[in-house]
């Protein structure tokens, strides 16, 4: 009679494990993305205090922008410009919270970063030779754009090339983003 009530919860607990490994992340993502605002569109968020939960433990000395992504539409283009003098990171992750791209200030250089994501299921455009392409795991996750404040001096000036920062649905196009505002 043990050994059956045993295997019961050892089954009980499996499943119970495999089903919180396989949903959680999904849900975390979900939440997260739902308080982000609009899809396909960069979000900047103001400056991290005690009470900031936008992002997982944010930090005051960074300026945080967002862009919540569905690819269904087809690849979203992402441009960045890279501030001189100080940290800057671009991170993507996907439906489940797993990074799968992160390019820093020393890695892209100064001037811009501009990328497009596609997805790993689906076609990828033919006027796409001028960017660097990046394959999503799924269709939905999130851009994340970091820039350190290194002087409240420099505040101002961070926060303003942050904001030209912008993602949208590519259509290969002149006007290649569609993007409804940031």
């Amino acid at each position: 009679m043990w050994a059956i009530l045993s295997a019961i919860a050892l089954g009980a607990g499996v499943v119970a494990y495999v089903i919180t490994l396989a949903c959680v992340p999904h849900l975390v993502m979900d939440a997260a993305m739902a308080r982000m605002g609009s899809v396909n569109a960069m979000h900047h968020a103001p400056r991290a205090t005690a009470a900031s939960h936008g992002v997982v433990r944010p930090s005051p000395d960074l300026l945080y922008s967002a862009c919540p992504f569905d690819l269904s539409a087809g690849p979203l283009r992402v441009r960045s410009p890279v501030p001189d003098g100080t940290y800057w990171s671009v991170s993507a992750y996907d439906s489940a919270t797993n990074n799968f791209f992160t390019l820093n200030d020393r890695q892209a250089g100064n001037g811009v970063v501009d990328f497009l994501i596609v997805a790993d299921d689906g076609k990828v455009p033919s006027r796409i030779e001028n960017f660097r392409t990046v394959r999503a795991p799924t269709r939905t996750g999130v851009v994340l754009i970091r820039t350190l404040i290194n002087s409240e001096k420099r505040r101002a000036y961070l926060d303003a090339i942050r904001r030209e920062a912008s993602c949208g649905t590519f259509h290969a196009s002149p006007s290649d983003i569609s993007s409804k505002g940031g």
